[in-house]
């Protein structure tokens, strides 16, 4: 007999086989070569799976509407069948209860109408024997009326010629009175007039009188003023001649002396001439120098007009300048608010990250310690899935924090916006654009690592 460690030694290891390929006789490079495509097959076998379970549970989400929406569309339908046949019975029946109700009526009309029909002639006979016995009243009345009329107005024709007769007799009475009356008035004004006339000629011959006694005393008294002012008159005239005749002495010794000034005149005056021909020159000068004056006053008079607009113009940009300057204080202060918030806001973001990179670098010393453990003895099948299990638990909740974050991140970023927004400073003027969340294909939306990711380039 062999020994037993000859025996032993002699089985073959059983085989494993994963996926149609022997595993017992890799070695370790090649067993986690095979670990890995297995563990990536498995990842995307996962991924399908659920893709396919959320597209099964949406087509059964789907269906299940939809059954439960044709079912109350069928309950509907045969409800609004039934309601339709109810109300079409009901139709039939009132339709039928209407047609006896109506024959009923047809009969009530022809009755009523045979009876009307029958009450009518009867009262219509005896309506038209009453109005021809009312016709023959009337007529008989009509002939009475005529012949009272055409008696009335006989008797109205001989009281207006009898009215007639009278008031032509009065008429005459009267216009024989008022003529009597006329030629009484008529005899007093006549003698009225003739007394009036003597008193206006006396009267007027009295006023003649005196008006011609005011004239001649008026002519007299005018004569005697004349005559004083003539003698008055003649005197000055005589004063007068008297007056030039000296006057006339006087200016011959007057001219005599003129002429004296005269001469002494010319000789000034060519003296004069001599001497305004040295100051000419000087003149000229000084009119060109006033003509430069002028010139320099014209322009004064526009730089001061220029300056004082140019002071009011200075003043209302001292008032804008003041304006703007407590504008810029106000955002000066507002962006120091701001600030303040966003290095809060970055502070507290790194705080997060340096948190997350903690836990991370922590999770991954666990790990590689976990590795280290492992690398040291044989695994089997069924430990290396639970291992990759293990791994994908901890790499979905690397995930799950990766996504807080971001979320945290882009929440932050949000309310520091609207912050900036309610403060009035558009956030194109900060000087640089905050780093958001970047969807990468086939990847979830990542952003910077670590707090220097929350800034991006500055903006020129």
């Amino acid at each position: 007999m062999a020994p037993k460690g000859g025996k032993g030694g002699g089985k073959k290891a059983v085989a494993i086989i994963i996926d149609g390929v022997d595993t017992s006789e890799m070695n370790r490079e090649k067993l986690e070569q095979f670990t890995l495509k297995v563990k990536e097959e498995l990842d995307k076998e996962r991924e399908e799976r659920n893709y396919f379970q959320l597209e099964r549970d949406k087509i059964r989400t789907f269906w299940e509407i939809t059954r439960q929406q044709l079912e109350e569309a069928k309950a509907e339908l045969r409800n609004r069948e039934r309601a339709t046949e109810e109300a079409q019975e009901e139709n039939e029946a009132l339709l039928e209860t209407e047609k006896q109700k109506i024959k009923h009526l047809k009969y009530e009309q022809q009755a009523a109408c045979a009876a009307l029909r029958a009450e009518n002639l009867v009262a219509l006979k005896a309506a038209k024997e009453e109005h021809t016995e009312q016709e023959l009243e009337l007529l008989n009345d009509k002939r009475a009326l005529r012949q009272e009329m055409r008696e009335k107005m006989l008797a109205a024709q001989d009281e207006l010629r009898r009215a007639k007769l009278i008031h032509a007799e009065e008429l005459s009475k009267t216009r024989s009175v008022f003529e009597e009356k006329a030629r009484q008035i008529e005899d007093k004004a006549d003698k009225k007039l003739q007394e009036t006339k003597v008193e206006l000629t006396v009267k007027h011959r009295t006023e003649i009188s005196e008006v011609e006694e005011r004239k001649n005393k008026q002519l007299s008294e005018l004569i005697a003023h004349h005559e004083r002012a003539f003698s008055d008159l003649k005197n000055y005239y005589n004063d007068i001649t008297l007056n030039n005749l000296g006057l006339i002495s006087s200016l011959k010794q007057q001219m005599e002396e003129m002429q004296k000034v005269k001469e002494r005149a010319e000789k000034v005056a060519r003296d004069a001439v001599a001497e305004s021909k040295s100051l000419r020159e000087p003149l000229e000068a000084a009119i060109v120098d006033n003509k430069e004056l002028k010139r320099q006053m014209s322009n004064y008079d526009r730089d001061k007009a220029s300056l004082a607009a140019k002071t009011k113009q200075l003043s209302l940009l001292e008032q804008q300048f003041e304006v703007l300057k407590w504008e810029y204080e106000v955002l000066q202060v507002r962006f120091d608010r701001v600030l303040k918030e966003r290095d809060e806001l970055k502070s507290r973001f790194s705080r997060a990250v340096l948190e997350v990179q903690q836990r991370a670098s922590l999770k991954t010393a666990l790990l590689e310690a976990k590795l280290k453990n492992f690398e040291g003895r044989d695994l089997n099948p069924r430990e290396i899935h639970e291992l990759l299990k293990m791994k994908d638990t901890q790499v979905e909740d690397l995930r799950y924090e990766a996504a807080r974050l971001r979320k945290a991140h882009d929440d932050l970023l949000a309310t520091y916006e609207a912050k900036l927004v309610k403060l009035g400073v558009p956030p194109e003027e900060l000087g640089f654009k905050p780093l958001k969340a970047v969807a990468v294909a086939g990847m979830s939306p990542v952003i910077g690592q670590g707090p220097a990711g929350l800034v991006a380039k500055e903006q020129i």
